[in-house]
């Protein structure tokens, strides 16, 4: 039983997971650090309970996830995720995190992966679910599962071979092998690799710029990305921008904006 019970926002409790939110960013941070923050079935429901909270916040316009200490995420809890045997019980238990990443995936707003140490097995599951990867030069990464004779399992491969070249992303997976930032990032893993002691200044820095934009420009861009990922023709998603932007056209702000271009011309 974790024994650190925090408050957000709405008077929910969390106990696996610090969260705050500041200047238009979302901020969640794993804090299960004695056991690596290895993802539990507490985490999974409580990720819920705060990207309900998140989405529906229209303050938060982007969210971060880190981990507390050197660890991103480990993998699975190993006191629960080994007290199952065999596919009639293991199936339920990793759809429920496969579920979770999923719901990542799709997640209305950007989500971010800031990398801070080693993330290992499914914490690089976790990881590739984000829409952004930053990284420290400290962070070790690897899809370690072959290794321990199963596979991934909560869809990170598939998202892997989505995300990389086949032969990167099968490199990654055939062999276990654990990779450092910057590889990583050759690799197309992870998107940026900065020192340790200012990984979090870089990644503020970032999504402050998205934080900056106005919500409902970035909830119709994330709109546009689905579109794609669903696997929606060209020319409907083409059809459905324009008219996402008529929508958006000749609004208050958007008419403020354009009045204050001309004056300065």
């Amino acid at each position: 039983m974790e024994r650190n019970e925090r408050k957000i926002a709405g008077g929910i409790s969390v106990e696996t997971l610090q969260v705050c939110k500041q200047d238009g960013i979302g901020w969640i941070t794993f804090t299960r650090e004695h056991v690596k923050n290895a993802i539990n079935l507490l985490m999974i429901d409580e990720l819920h309970t705060v990207l309900d909270q998140f989405q529906d916040d229209a303050e938060v316009k982007v969210l971060i996830f880190t981990g507390a200490g050197d660890t991103f995420i480990s993998g699975g809890d190993l006191e629960q995720f080994m007290s199952v045997r065999g596919a009639e019980q293991a199936l339920p238990l990793l759809s429920k995190v496969g579920e979770l990443l999923e719901r990542i995936v799709a997640y209305p707003k950007p989500t971010i992966a800031m990398i801070n140490g080693a993330t290992i097995g499914g914490g690089c599951e976790f990881a590739i679910s984000c829409h952004f990867r930053f990284a420290s030069e400290a962070a070790r990464l690897g899809f370690v599962q072959i290794g321990m004779h199963i596979t991934t399992g909560w869809g990170g491969a598939a998202r892997l071979l989505d995300k990389l070249p086949e032969t990167a992303a099968l490199t990654l997976l055939l062999t276990g092998e654990r990779v450092d930032a910057r590889r990583a990032e050759q690799l197309g893993l992870v998107d940026g690799v900065y020192p340790a002691a200012s990984l979090r200044d870089h990644v503020q820095a970032f999504a402050g710029k998205i934080a900056a934009q106005p919500l409902e420009g970035i909830l119709a861009y994330m709109r546009i990305l689905g579109w794609k990922r669903s696997g929606m023709e060209r020319s409907e998603r083409i059809r459905m921008e324009i008219e996402q932007c008529a929508r958006l056209w000749g609004s208050d702000r958007h008419v403020a904006v354009v009045e204050r271009f001309l004056k300065k011309k």
